[in-house]
């Protein structure tokens, strides 16, 4: 088995990621042309050496194709983590109830006075009890009653009479807990590898001494199948397993990759590791159980794998395909959770970009002067090759940057997606128990013959009193006669609630259920017997045959446990807290909210239909705006819990579980993200005649141009030396070959306000042959055109900085006019002195 850290073995699994493809195909294209324009420019010498920019280049390709394999893998991991950490959690919150189950029905009098005198009792009788139970209870395949010395006095599937020797029963009579649980082969079960029983003493009707054990056979690898099922998509390559304290599989999604009682090895401390089994590498990792209320099952690990070939198919961001451009492009720009190495990735291409541009710019500029220069024409060719380049490396890195972006985002929302079907799980799961139990209640004997006869308020509210303090999921239970009077009640707070007449829909709902499987919801609604506060009300009719004895209401402590739920869905980081201000919701269908972890989150969430407008069990994901934020959001449709909501279930409630994480701290304005920089000066190039070459440049969004013969370089952008008592336009000095010169911002004098100073382009006034720099936010092209198409500036311009423009060519596209700047009028405006500066 191989460790994996976050970064260890990244280019042995990045072999395995379909989604670098593209980046890297599109990278290595470049690559080789930067290998050739380099090696080209090297021998040429004329300003066309892009040796650095080509390693700057071949590193931020490096950085890019790693990072976007860390965030595929991190998907990958958060997948198999889920479905592991999922598994054993669900299941454990199952056995936790079972533990519940065991203990309340050993002390069910029908059974304890079976168990005293097995001769004189209606075995047929027991065994329709335990086929009641079996049908409510349907997590149970077969219940067992054993004498103490292991005889098989009663058991569902048949087999009375034959002896165990299983040392369950004498553990269950002695324990001092409140159940037994066994994994293994019992010959109760002869011919099973294992079967997985709850069991527990059954006491004298008098409660002396023990008379029997009472087992519970729990349905192990029917409940993994629904949970493998509800986790694993028809083209996922996952595969689930649940192992064991020695690490062998018990029960498994795949049985042919991974059969029970095969051995594997559990990734302990690791996030993932790399494992081999029967000839075939896979990806794996393990979670322990998080204990539910204390109980951490019976020390199984959740072990999820999926064939590296195969681990990074989910990894591609399909979770963002629906998402419109607009909102894809405003969370780009507004996110909160890029880690730092992700943020510097744009900012270290766009620094490459300005380089390139500016070596095609210097290149060309030294070309212009150099009139006579050796392979001139080869030499722009190769500069207008590398401007391409640039275009190219600008297009490539931005595409594979936002599949990078979108990589991140489509883990939020598949993180999103999973808890919400996390949370809508748990409460359907746990609900199917609330319906379980008022209908097994129901049939209590002792509520069967108080209220045929004339019921006893005392004996029923100890009854009651007893199962409220085994089940604390309730606040109250009650038993109501056929005129909707309470009778009793378990909760000592609402005793004057005793013969008042209920006025509710699901008292008469309750007597009229047609019978012992039916059972009725209230509404979630306010209820006086829950302090006004909203929640839901179980009910079951209490039976005389087919006539109604009265009902039993079960009061859902609705706000903790549901508030219980939704902690446990929220998405968590790394760091194993809760990613923050993330929050859940459960709400009905119109978008009213049972139940959310934020308080600011009241009366309906208005998100969009889409998450809503579901099929039972269906999900959907999306990136919304929300108080003022981007969210990822998840949903999750409630489908039920077998038969609770199932096909022949009558009640029916639509509840979808939503979850929410912030991807911004705010929302873009209009445009914001999706307006593109200004657009390059295009003009027709001269086709004979006599010429002059034109440097052109951006300023706060315009398009200037100078002579090439007065400009010596571009700069990438240095601090400038600022100098006391100089005017705003005066930023300050530089060196510039060993030498001070004095940059200006001309922004100050030119339309659309100040520069973003992203470089310096030094220019020589041919007056005085001296040289200043001056603040540019982007280098353009420097194109030769018709010396009879720059005409001088009318005499009201000739108090400006402008020496002339350019008419635009007959077959421009764009009829725009070029200013060109003067170097002498710009050291003239911007110093307002003629006194000299450095000459070169």
């Amino acid at each position: 088995m191989r460790s994996l850290s976050k970064h260890a073995d990244i280019r042995y699994l990045s072999k395995f990621m379909s989604g670098l493809a593209w980046d890297q195909e599109r990278l290595r294209e470049i690559q080789s042309v930067y290998d050739n324009l380099t090696l080209l420019g090297q021998l040429l010498c004329a300003g066309t050496d892009i040796t650095g920019m080509r390693n700057d280049f071949s590193k931020l390709a490096e950085v890019l194709i790693e990072q976007l394999a860390v965030e595929l893998r991190k998907k990958a991991v958060l997948g198999l983590k889920s479905a592991s950490r999922v598994a054993i959690d669900i299941l454990v919150r199952n056995l936790f109830e079972r533990t519940a189950d065991i203990g309340f029905l050993a002390t069910d009098s029908d059974i304890r006075a079976f168990a005293a005198n097995p001769e004189e009792r209606d075995l047929a009788g027991l065994k329709r009890r335990f086929d009641e139970y079996v049908r409510k209870y349907s997590v149970y395949h077969d219940i067992i009653l054993l004498s103490p010395e292991g005889e098989v006095l009663a058991q569902l599937s048949g087999g009375e009479g034959r002896m165990s020797k299983d040392p369950l029963v004498k553990e269950s009579l002695a324990t001092d807990r409140h159940y037994v649980e066994t994994f293994r082969a019992t010959d109760l079960f002869p011919g099973e590898a294992a079967s997985l029983i709850y069991s527990y003493r059954v006491m004298s009707p008098d409660g002396s001494f023990p008379v029997g054990v009472l087992c519970l056979c729990f349905r192990l690898q029917d409940e993994c199948e629904r949970i493998f099922q509800g986790l694993i998509g028809r083209e996922d390559w996952t595969v689930i397993t649940l192992l064991d304290e020695e690490g062998r599989v018990i029960a498994s999604s795949d049985p042919h990759q991974f059969p029970r009682g095969a051995k594997l090895d559990p990734v302990r401390g690791d996030e993932c590791s790399i494992v081999r089994f029967a000839g075939r590498e896979y990806l794996a990792t393990t979670s322990e159980t998080r204990a539910y209320q204390g109980y951490a099952g019976p020390g199984w690990v959740g072990h999820a794998l999926a064939p590296l070939n195969h681990a990074f198919d989910m990894a591609v961001a399909h979770e963002l395909d629906q998402v419109p451009k607009q909102i894809r492009e405003g969370v780009l720009g507004t996110a909160t959770l890029f880690s730092r190495e992700l943020r510097d990735i744009p900012l270290r291409a766009a620094s490459i970009q300005r380089e390139l541009n500016r070596a095609v710019w210097n290149g060309n500029v030294w070309l212009s002067r150099e009139n006579h220069a050796l392979n001139a024409s080869f030499a722009k060719v190769l500069l207008w090759e590398i401007g391409s380049t640039g275009s190219r490396t600008r297009n490539v890195f931005s595409q594979s940057t936002e599949n990078l972006y979108e990589t991140v985002l489509s883990s939020v929302l598949y993180d999103c997606a999973s808890q919400a079907s996390l949370a809508i799980d748990i409460m359907d799961r746990n609900l199917y128990e609330r319906a379980n139990d008022c209908r097994w209640w129901a049939l209590t004997s002792a509520f069967i013959d108080e209220m045929r006869g004339g019921a006893d308020r005392a004996r029923l509210t100890a009854i009651l009193g007893k199962i409220n303090a085994l089940y604390t999921v309730y606040t109250n239970i009650l038993i109501f006669d056929p005129s909707g009077r309470v009778v009793a009640v378990s909760n000592p707070g609402y005793g004057d609630m005793v013969g008042v007449k209920l006025d509710e829909d699901w008292v008469r709902r309750t007597l009229s259920l047609s019978d012992s499987q039916r059972y009725c919801v209230s509404d979630f609604a306010p209820s006086d017997l829950y302090c006004g506060q909203e929640t839901y009300v179980y009910c079951a009719a209490i039976r005389d045959g087919e006539s109604p004895l009265g009902g039993v209401a079960l009061v859902f402590d609705s706000a903790p446990q549901f508030a219980a739920m939704l902690e446990e869905a929220l998405p968590r980081g790394e760091d194993g807290n809760v990613v923050e201000g993330a929050f859940a919701v459960f709400a009905e269908r119109d978008g009213r909210i049972v139940a959310s972890t934020d308080e600011h989150c009241a009366g309906k969430i208005e998100i969009g239909r889409k998450f809503l407008d579901l099929e039972a069990g269906a999900g959907y994901s999306d990136i919304v705006e929300y108080a003022g934020r981007y969210f990822a959001a998840g949903s999750r449709m409630s489908s039920g819990y077998r038969e609770y909501k199932g096909e022949k279930d009558a009640y029916r409630n639509d509840i979808v579980a939503i979850v929410l994480v912030p991807l911004s701290d705010r929302i873009a304005q209009p445009g914001e993200f999706s307006a593109h920089a200004a657009a390059p000066y295009a003009m027709k190039r001269a086709q004979g005649g006599e010429t002059v070459e034109i440097a052109t440049f951006n300023i706060s969004g315009n398009w200037y141009g100078l002579r090439s013969s007065s400009v010596l370089e571009a700069m990438d952008y240095t601090p400038v030396t600022s100098i006391p008592g100089m005017p705003a336009w005066v930023k300050g000095c530089i060196l510039y070959r060993d030498q001070a010169i004095m940059v200006f911002d001309p922004a100050c004098f030119l339309p659309g306000g100040g520069t973003s100073g992203k470089q310096i382009v030094v220019v020589r006034a041919s007056q005085q042959q001296s040289v200043f720099g001056m603040l540019v936010d982007e280098l353009g092209d420097i194109p030769e055109i018709e010396s009879a198409r720059l005409e001088p500036v009318p005499g009201m311009m000739l108090d400006t900085l402008t020496e002339g423009l350019v008419r635009p060519h007959p077959e421009d596209l764009e009829k725009r006019i070029l200013v060109v700047l003067s170097g002498d009028r710009m050291l003239q405006k911007l110093t307002g002195t003629k006194r000299t500066v450095p000459q070169y």
